[in-house]
C-alpha cells in the first residue's frame, strides 16, 4: 500500500511538472459549450472567436485574453469563461439591448452607442429614432421621457426625430403625428394627451395630425375621406 501511494504521489508531482507546451499537447480544448441569450451574436461567432485560443489546452488557455477577445464585439457587454475538465470551456455571454432603431443600419442601444444592425437580428417593435448623429443622446433622453408619457395603447412612440428647422416630430403608433417645436416638450405632448381624452376623444381615428407649436391652442389636421 505504501508502495502504491508512492507511486500515485509521484504521478502527480510528475503531471504537475510537464511543460506546458507538452500539456497542451494532452490537453487541446475541443469542447465549448456557450450560454446566453442570442439576438445580435450568434453561437458560431463566440466560437470563431475563441478558436484562436482553444489550441493552447486546457491549462495554458489565456482565459482573460479569451475573455477579453468577446468583449471587443460591440454587441457583447459581459463574458465570462471557466474551464470544464477535462477538455472544455463553459463561455457565458450577455448582449446590449437595443432600444430603437436609427436609421436603416444601425441600433441605439442603453448605453447611448450606435451600434451596427446585425443582418439576422429581429427588432420586432423597436421606435425610431432620427436625427443629427451628434445629438443623439439628447435624442435618446426624450425618447425615454416620452416612453414612459405615453404608455396606453396606439399613444406609444413610434417615431421621434429632431431637426434643427422644425424642431421635435413624433409619431404614435395610431399613426397621428405631432409636431412639438423646439422646446417645452412633454408639455406639449401633456396637451395632446388632454385633449385627446377630451375634446378630441370621440374623433381620434380622423385625426392624422396635431400642431401643437402654438402658445395655448393646437392645429389638428383630418384624414382625408379616402384614408
Amino acid at each position: 500500500m505504501l508502495l502504491a501511494s508512492g507511486l500515485a504521489t509521484g504521478g502527480y508531482w510528475l503531471w504537475q511538472r510537464l511543460p506546458a507546451f507538452q500539456l497542451s499537447k494532452v490537453d487541446v480544448l475541443e469542447q465549448v459549450e456557450v450560454r446566453g441569450t442570442f439576438n445580435a451574436v450568434t453561437e458560431e461567432q463566440i466560437k470563431e472567436i475563441l478558436l484562436p485560443y482553444l489550441h493552447a489546452g486546457f491549462f495554458s488557455a489565456d482565459i482573460r485574453a479569451m475573455r477579453f477577445a468577446l468583449l471587443e464585439h460591440p454587441w457583447v457587454i459581459r463574458a465570462s469563461i471557466n474551464r470544464r475538465w477535462p477538455k472544455g470551456v463553459v463561455v457565458e455571454v450577455s448582449e446590449a439591448q437595443p432600444l430603437a432603431v436609427w436609421g436603416r443600419d444601425r441600433l441605439l442601444v442603453a448605453s447611448g452607442a450606435l451600434l451596427p444592425r446585425p443582418v439576422q437580428m429581429q427588432v420586432g417593435n423597436l421606435p425610431e429614432l432620427a436625427g443629427d448623429e451628434e445629438l443623439v443622446g439628447q435624442i435618446m433622453s426624450q425618447y425615454q421621457a416620452l416612453a414612459s408619457l405615453l404608455t396606453t395603447r396606439d399613444m406609444e412612440v413610434k417615431r421621434l426625430s429632431f431637426d434643427d428647422l422644425s424642431g421635435w416630430h413624433l409619431e404614435l403608433v395610431s399613426g397621428i403625428e405631432l409636431k412639438l417645436g423646439h422646446d417645452a416638450l412633454l408639455e406639449r405632448v401633456n396637451r395632446f394627451l388632454s385633449l385627446s381624452r377630451g375634446l378630441l376623444a370621440p374623433y381620434l381615428q380622423k385625426v392624422a395630425g396635431v400642431d401643437t407649436r402654438y402658445g395655448n391652442a393646437v392645429a389638428v389636421q383630418w384624414k382625408s375621406e379616402q384614408e
